[in-house]
């Protein structure tokens, strides 16, 4: 009877300790399998990109956003705003604020009514994060920035001819995203 119970009391964590490795096995197994949609994702077209895969999604908008080709990075971040998951939402989200911000500041001397329209959609994204996740400190700043770069006007006012967007007084544009 001892023995039975000390086969049992054996047996018990042994079972314990290889579920636990077949879990982790397979975590492993999905996070081999997104690592490899990702660097897909990077290397390839949008054809190519995993869709089950938000990650590899994100990656190839991020790829297409740091690339200077806003038109498409537009396009492969809507279906991340429409995410189910909460983090890849609110990264998309955030990303798209700085693509925003970036894609301003270099039309900040040609075209300032678009810069500054960009800027407004910069500082919306900011806020969605914001609201979702307050104590995001990088949002936070970046939002301070594009606030600094476009101050909010009261709606009341007067005067209709808006203020300049701002820069530096030697000419430079400030280090954003």
């Amino acid at each position: 009877m001892k023995r039975r119970y000390g086969h049992l009391l054996f047996a018990l964590p042994a079972a314990g300790f290889a579920l636990s490795a077949l879990i982790a096995a397979w975590q492993l197994r999905a996070a081999e399998q997104t690592a490899a949609a990702v660097v897909a994702a990077t290397a390839g077209t949008q054809q190519e990109i995993d869709l089950k895969r938000p990650e590899a999604a994100l990656a190839h908008a991020l790829l297409l956003a740091y690339g200077d080709d806003y038109e498409r990075a537009l396009r492969a971040y809507e279906p991340l705003l429409q995410s189910p998951r909460d983090d890849i939402r609110l990264t998309a989200r955030y990303d798209l604020g700085n693509l925003h911000l970036r894609q301003a500041l270099k039309l900040v001397d040609e075209q300032l009514a678009k810069a500054r329209t960009l800027v407004e959609l910069a500082k919306q994204n900011y806020r969605g994060v914001l609201e979702v996740e307050p104590d995001d400190w990088d949002a936070r700043y970046n939002l301070e920035r594009a606030l600094w770069l476009e101050p909010e006007r009261d709606e009341g006012a007067v005067d209709v001819t808006p203020p300049p967007l701002v820069t530096r007084p030697n000419g430079d544009k400030p280090d954003l995203p």
